[in-house]
């Protein structure tokens, strides 16, 4: 059965603090239950960093069977989506058991609480927070940082697609080659185009072979059309002559 260490965290000491358990998620990493949002992953690792050192921390809604460490986010006017949630879970990744050990031992007997306001790493809130949050970027800046965005994932995905090329033209030790998804994927826009017309060619002809499935009904369809146009063509002599014969000569 998990054994739960309680961690104290609170704002300031006019606040009643939180109790969030805590306990060994793995060999080296700390699992933290239902952390506030003003007690932010800045000041987690902060926190946490007085006890040991701390290698990675990690955000999430729900509790996981593996927790899944990303990279800080370098971004100034993108947020995490998790930043605003009002209780999530933190993992907090140290670099050895002893470390964890270490830590866990110390929150089981800390006499007072964290005080948030009392951290470097402390968040905004209320009016200022709200200023923070709504004001305008400025536009050359979050120009830039979208170009380098895109610039890095291009590269990223360009060095993929050249991997996957690889993979999918030499076969490993065994003789088998990998079937990757970037074959299937137009790499241009111009190669994207040349298949739509492709694609619409085997349409029109699919459509013109459906029309003409047997000989004999394409000869009876052109034998009815010539039946019509004759009788149209009758119908309109007999008009005409109708005409011609009720017409009649009135002097002046």
């Amino acid at each position: 059965m998990r054994q739960y260490s309680w961690l104290k965290v609170s704002w300031n000491a006019n606040y009643a603090p939180h109790y969030l358990p805590c306990s060994a998620h793995d060999e080296t990493t700390l699992l933290i239950l239902g952390c506030p949002s003003y007690f932010t992953d800045c000041c987690v690792k902060e926190a946490m960093s007085s006890y040991s050192d701390v290698v990675n921390i990690s955000s999430q809604a729900k509790p996981s069977q593996i927790p899944k460490f990303h990279p800080p986010n370098p971004s100034q006017f993108f947020r995490d989506s998790l930043e605003n949630t009002e209780f999530r879970v933190v993992y907090v990744n140290f670099n050895s058991d002893a470390a964890l050990k270490s830590v866990l031992s110390s929150i089981s007997v800390m006499a007072k609480p964290v005080f948030v306001s009392e951290l470097k790493s402390k968040p905004l809130l209320g009016l200022k927070r709200w200023q923070s949050e709504y004001q305008y970027p400025d536009e050359g800046q979050l120009r830039a940082e979208c170009e380098q965005y895109m610039a890095d994932f291009n590269s990223r995905e360009k060095l993929k697609m050249q991997h996957d090329k690889e993979m999918a033209e030499n076969p490993d030790e065994d003789g088998w080659i990998m079937v990757t998804r970037s074959s299937k994927v137009c790499a241009t826009a111009e190669q994207a185009e040349e298949r739509k017309r492709q694609y619409d060619e085997k349409l029109e002809k699919k459509k013109k072979e459906i029309l003409h499935l047997y000989s004999f009904q394409d000869r009876e369809k052109r034998k009815q059309s010539l039946v019509e146009l004759k009788r149209k063509f009758q119908e309109d002599k007999d008009k005409i002559s109708k005409m011609k014969a009720a017409r009649v000569f009135r002097p002046l």
